[in-house]
């Protein structure tokens, strides 16, 4: 969208002018996930994080909300906008991809998925504030924490304001061990602590809560039905805000300051963050078994 593509040039410009250095959630859980991948995808830029046709699908499907609400439009009207967009997304970037085939599919669980949203209904007597709201704010100096947050709610009779953000998934979400999670809770405290902090608002009036848009019952099996709108709500304490803000002071110091990158495969944490990398694989030269070869690169591509 040309509004949110023009916030993030600005966030960009404001950045080289002043000599900050940002951190969003998404790049805070790549670290943590795997230091070792931050390293070569986000810190020295050797490789491209592979696409996928589930990137352009929350995209589409974020983007058409967004713009729905901002210009009232009509469900038959997102639904086209969602269309257009992911069909284009799709065709310029991953039509020579396997994953291309499954557009229909994607398409069809994207419109069942925008025929069923209705604002009026999912947030009751709440009002909007904003929509795509950017977060810039200070972590400490120069580190600043940038990110969007989808909407932001109030509701005048209780004094309340409700965080939200809409997550697209494969199949219904396993609450209990979503919430187990502490990097995956660490985007709602962060988006808490810091759009309270720009707004002036105290902590305990700020509810949190993911909106999570199925595409499927059943992610394998893509006959068996549409998924269904899943209301999750988690909230969080100053004490735990404060562990998650430590967290993320201490990802900053280690990819900034300390240049610590230990691939996840070598600490014992790869059983699932291995999974699915593009790295994968004993030889690969971005990221073999050598226990320290994120020090290789980092004296070999030396940052300007």
């Amino acid at each position: 969208m040309i509004g949110h593509e023009a916030n993030k040039s600005q966030i960009h410009q404001d950045a080289q002018q002043n000599d900050y250095i940002n951190i969003s959630f998404s790049e805070f859980s790549m670290y943590n996930e795997c230091p070792h991948k931050h390293l070569i995808l986000k810190y020295l830029k050797l490789d491209e994080q592979t696409p996928s046709i589930h990137l352009f699908f929350g995209n589409a499907i974020h983007e058409s909300i967004e713009v729905g609400i901002k210009n009232n439009l009509s469900k038959e009207q997102r639904e086209k906008y969602f269309c257009d967009k992911f069909k284009k997304d799709m065709m310029d970037n991953m039509f020579n991809s396997p994953q291309f085939s499954e557009l229909e599919n994607f398409t069809q669980q994207g419109k069942n998925i925008l025929s069923f949203i209705d604002i009026e209904k999912i947030f009751g007597q709440y009002k909007i504030v904003s929509v795509e709201e950017q977060l810039y704010e200070t972590i400490y100096k120069k580190f600043k924490f940038k990110g969007f947050i989808d909407m932001v709610l109030y509701n005048e009779d209780k004094d309340r304001y409700l965080i939200t953000d809409w997550k697209t998934s494969g199949e219904e979400w396993d609450v209990s061990k979503k919430k187990k999670d502490q990097t995956f809770l660490c985007q709602m405290r962060f988006y808490k602590f810091f759009w309270a902090k720009k707004n002036n608002i105290p902590l305990d009036k700020i509810d949190c809560r993911y909106v999570v848009l199925n595409r499927l019952k059943n992610k394998n099996d893509i006959f068996g039905g549409f998924g269904e709108i899943q209301i999750v709500d988690v909230n969080s304490d100053e004490n735990e805000i404060l562990q998650s803000l430590e967290k993320l002071a201490n990802t900053v110091m280690n990819i900034h300051i300390e240049q610590n990158f230990p691939k996840v495969k070598i600490t014992g944490n790869e059983r699932f963050n291995c999974m699915f990398c593009q790295f994968k694989g004993g030889n690969h030269p971005l990221c073999n078994s050598k226990y320290n070869q994120y020090v290789e690169l980092l004296n070999t591509n030396k940052k300007a």
